[in-house]
């Protein structure tokens, strides 16, 4: 591990995440329209990508060369920084040229994150900005992440948010270097991925009714809400989020939470409820389903719920008594394991990997498979303990749905209070776990659940700045942290929001308890 040192400057520097190692030098380099950047051809893609960030607030259309100058931006791919891992990096900053380098593609997009943070902050804006020095202070910074797994979770299946907003998230995700976008497209209000096999799942499971009675105002203004996204959709998605560094996680929920399936397909469901029957069909219905979400993600993972089965429904419909007794199951808990592990299996035969919520545990578990502990920590430790890969994403430090203030005060949230300076004191390895148990813990997640948020700029102001801080989490070292020393750096973070139109809860009137 490198070791920590925030250097103290005259300007003071805000880097969100906080960086492993940053050491002040004496000087600037200034950006001028004359500045070139400079990388190899292999890299010539990422070179496009700094310039485009680079180009609409300086106007300059920087000239991309393929050897080094003076007063120039070094793009280099180092095999020598190997140690800091493929999303790690190194910045230099003399007063003739930027030099960033990395191990990997994925480092050095890291890399263009923390320099436009040492940028002044007017580089965020979408038009030119006259009159304006562009000059980065004298840095070394040395940085790699803490985790593999920084997630934000965004539920568009109780809220329907437009493609367009999924995409401006992704760009804000990017910015904290988180790398995981675990998108919830289907539940009991709607189905939003567009499916070809099965053509209704959009066609009624996208339009269903969603009934949340204490929704203030009382009249519920839900009613006809609805939508999807069509396979052409995701492919942007997936596209636009892989060259910003974030793999997209599909969540394709099962076997609870399944209303809307059912409502398209009563066939599959169980009495009248929202749990699908453990029927063969219902299972080979489910593994066309994947096959299709497959084929759009890349991702390693693939979400498949798990959570809150009521497990009633299995108690008192006949067919699924007969299934329980016909494959020696005890009771409900092991019906609900054998269709995990129907999944799992498939998926795994697939090449992929089944990740589920904390309930996946109960009636025991595939071993390939992947919790999310949301019941707060102690199922990701039990996970831990049986060897099994854990996101920690507790309620209790990331459902950012929570209100962040008196209720009175607040736009609606699901209830529950979740103050910024609580989030920022998670620590996701719990002492209960041993050295080689906290190895399985892959990182930390913030959950958007929408049932109350009904529009983009709603769950900004539930998102940020806590998303912020949960990126820090997941990115900087334990050693160091400082919920003042991030206080200082947010506050002209925050500045940075306004000029990006993200809308964010401020600081000034933030209770801590």
């Amino acid at each position: 591990m490198i070791p920590v040192f925030v250097a103290v400057f005259a300007t003071p520097i805000s880097i969100i995440p906080r960086p492993v190692q940053i050491n002040s030098g004496s000087g600037v380099f200034e950006i001028t329209q004359d500045t070139h950047i400079v990388a190899a051809r292999e890299i010539r893609e990422q070179a496009d990508q700094l310039r485009n960030y680079l180009r609409p607030a300086t106007g300059f259309d920087l000239e991309i060369i393929g050897h080094g100058i003076k007063n120039s931006i070094n793009l280099v791919l180092d095999r020598k920084l190997q140690k800091l891992g493929a999303e790690g990096y190194d910045i230099s900053v003399s007063a003739d040229h930027i030099d960033v380098k990395a191990f990997a593609r994925t480092g050095l997009f890291n890399g263009f994150q923390t320099l436009r943070q040492l940028l002044p902050n007017a580089v965020f804006r979408k038009a030119r900005v006259a009159e304006q020095r562009w000059v980065v202070p004298s840095v070394h910074v040395t940085d790699q992440p803490r985790f593999k797994w920084r997630g934000a979770m965004m539920d568009c299946s109780r809220h329907f948010f437009p493609k367009e907003a999924v995409l401006r998230f992704l760009d804000e995700m990017a910015l904290h270097k988180l790398n995981r976008f675990h998108w919830h497209l289907t539940d009991d209000q709607g189905w939003r991925i567009e499916i070809k096999r099965f053509p209704k799942l959009t066609e009624i499971g996208g339009w269903q009714p969603m009934p949340f009675p204490d929704y203030d105002p009382p009249k519920n203004p839900l009613k006809g809400h609805g939508g999807f996204y069509t396979q052409e959709d995701v492919r942007e998605v997936v596209a636009y989020a892989a060259a910003r560094n974030i793999t997209v996680v599909p969540e394709i929920e099962m076997p609870g939470h399944s209303a809307a399936i059912i409502a398209a397909y009563p066939e599959v469901g169980t009495g009248n409820s929202n749990v699908l029957n453990a029927s063969d069909e219902t299972i080979s219905m489910l593994k066309r389903i994947l096959d299709e979400v497959i084929a759009l993600f890349p991702s390693t993972y693939i979400h498949i719920g798990g959570d809150e089965v009521d497990k009633g429904p299995w108690k008192n419909d006949p067919a699924s008594q007969a299934k329980m007794k016909s494959m020696g199951l005890k009771d409900e808990e092991e019906l609900q394991s054998w269709i995990i592990r129907q999944i799992d299996a498939y998926l795994t035969s697939k090449g992929r990997r089944a990740i589920g919520w904390d309930e996946i545990l109960q009636g025991g578990l595939a071993q390939g498979a992947t919790v999310m502990s949301w019941r707060g920590m102690n199922g990701g430790i039990t996970a831990a303990k049986a060897l099994h890969d854990v996101v920690m994403a507790p309620t209790t430090y990331t459902y950012l749905d929570y209100l962040q203030g008196p209720k009175e005060s607040e736009p609606r949230g699901i209830g529950g209070f979740l103050p910024l300076e609580k989030v920022y004191s998670m620590e996701p390895i719990p002492d209960a776990l041993n050295e080689e148990e906290g190895r399985r813990i892959l990182g930390v997640q913030g959950q958007l659940w929408a049932e109350y948020i009904p529009n983009f700029k709603h769950l900004e102001y539930m998102a940020w700045p806590r998303l912020a801080a949960i990126a820090e989490i997941g990115w900087s070292p334990k050693e160091g942290k400082s919920y003042d020393d991030f206080l200082t750096r947010l506050n002209s973070h925050l500045d940075r929001f306004k000029v990006l139109d993200i809308n964010f809860r401020p600081l000034g009137d933030a209770p801590s308890k």
